[in-house]
């Protein structure tokens, strides 16, 4: 299993959010992205927390 260390890029919210919003981004090495069958017309992933771990699959569900 590959292992890489990213900072979650956090930014104020705008438009209609509130005063204290924060939104959190954060960047994904692109042969990770790639590895996982995500394409620019195919890009739906799943996003889930197990085991104090954050999960990224991708969503077969639309095939």
């Amino acid at each position: 299993m590959e292992k890489t260390k990213r900072n979650i890029m956090m930014q104020k919210a705008g438009g209609n959010a509130g005063k204290n919003s924060v939104g959190y981004r954060i960047s994904l090495p692109a042969q990770m992205v790639r590895d996982l069958g995500v394409t620019p017309e195919d890009r739906a992933v799943l996003l889930y927390m197990e085991d104090g771990k954050l999960i990224i699959e991708k969503d077969h569900s639309e095939e």
